[in-house]
């Protein structure tokens, strides 16, 4: 964990107070564990009796507490990938108690060490990996992978007054397999452990150490992915010049002719591909912010899933002159992006498809070029 002294979904009404952000950075991207005993855990949540806690974690890919997943299509994220965090230190409402292991003007920083994350087939093995620090050497953990896990089922263990205890996550109705491991003498899994044959959907693993106190959940690190239902094929040019349209088909392996499909792509500058995301909070939610590279969330205004309204909340986010974006109509597998206002440089072009009632199906990544047009003679 990196501090700093100072002050300091899309839609942000969705934010539960802090806790959802807490969870989408703690839980989802990584909770994992530091390299000294002193700031051994970075958080905690309490509701009920039942208390999770999270152990911190740095950039070290050797020994930052981090899960590796491998075996999959692997898909650029952004550079840096960083998360901050500055404002109160105890959050209390409807019951859950959220505490961050934090001075009142202390701002966290965390910035993820692997520049992919991949994504899986049925066909595909997924394979994982955990390396900690040593302070956890010799540690007996459980390793539960949990299908459906994410922050909506995060979010309805904390904020529901229905679910009466964060153990709930893994009790009847939940989808999960549990395997017992014990950590070398450097704090890291003496083998990857795989997982194959996953049906489609979302999942998440978490990495817990094995202690026998029934109220108290230690939570080293946690992760999630997607196994998609059919394999992306993309086609596209792969060098084009400044001004040129890219045209890019699409098309599922194995996918039902009579399937109702959308696709989109998405272009986008390399220089411009990452993601700085700023949470503060004064504990309220009027008093939340959640910005990613500087732009608040609250001014993208989204407020359904209408094509057009998520469509331009993306070129938003991208920013003019760093890329574009198109969804077509139903089943439209051949999409034209305009590149006409965009310079010569090294471009990442990501592809998907969604299914309704399933999501996201297929995915795709690819890099191209466009190249500049300066000092060369007309035809």
């Amino acid at each position: 964990m990196k501090k700093k002294i100072g002050t300091n979904g899309i839609d942000i009404r969705k934010c539960k107070l802090t806790v959802a952000a807490l969870i989408c950075i703690f839980a989802l991207i990584s909770v994992s564990a530091a390299v000294c005993e002193k700031g051994l855990w970075v958080a905690s949540i309490e509701k009920n009796g039942d208390s999770v806690i999270f152990a911190d974690h740095d950039d070290s890919q050797d020994n930052g507490g981090w899960i590796h997943l491998t075996g999959g299509k692997e898909i650029q994220l952004p550079q840096p990938l960083s998360f901050s965090y500055s404002g109160t230190n105890c959050v209390e409402k409807a019951g859950v108690v959220v505490k961050i292991n934090k001075d009142k003007d202390e701002e966290l920083k965390y910035t993820y060490p692997y520049s992919t994350h991949p994504f899986y087939t049925e066909k595909q093995t997924v394979k994982m990996d955990y390396n900690g620090p040593s302070s956890f050497k010799n540690q007996a953990v459980n390793i539960y992978l949990v299908k459906g896990l994410g922050v909506s089922s995060m979010k309805k263990a904390l904020v529901d007054a229905k679910c009466k205890s964060l153990s709930e996550i893994f009790k009847e109705g939940v989808n999960y397999t549990k395997t017992c491991a014990t950590l070398d003498k450097c704090g890291d899994m003496s083998k990857p452990l795989t997982f194959d044959s996953l049906e489609p959907g979302s999942y998440g693993i978490i990495v817990t150490l094995a202690d026998k106190q029934s109220n108290v959940t230690k939570v080293l690190s946690a992760t999630c992915f997607d196994v998609v239902n059919y394999e992306l094929k993309t086609k596209a040019d792969n060098n084009i010049k400044e001004g040129d349209n890219l045209d890019v088909e699409m098309s599922l392996k194995n996918a039902s002719s009579d399937g109702k499909f959308t696709y989109g792509a998405l272009l986008i500058n390399e220089e411009a591909y990452k993601a700085e995301i700023n949470v503060s909070s004064n504990g309220t939610i009027n008093g939340t912010s959640v910005s990613v590279n500087d732009i608040d969330l609250r001014s993208l205004g989204i407020k359904s899933t209408n094509k057009s309204e998520l469509t331009n909340a993306a070129q938003a986010m991208i920013g003019e002159g760093n890329g574009t974006i198109s969804v077509g109509d139903e089943n439209q597998d051949t999409l034209s992006l305009t590149t006409f206002d965009l310079p010569a440089g090294k471009y990442f072009l990501f592809t998907g498809a969604y299914e309704p009632g399933k999501g996201l199906v297929g995915i795709d990544q690819e890099e191209l070029t466009i190249r500049t047009t300066k000092g060369t003679s007309p035809i």
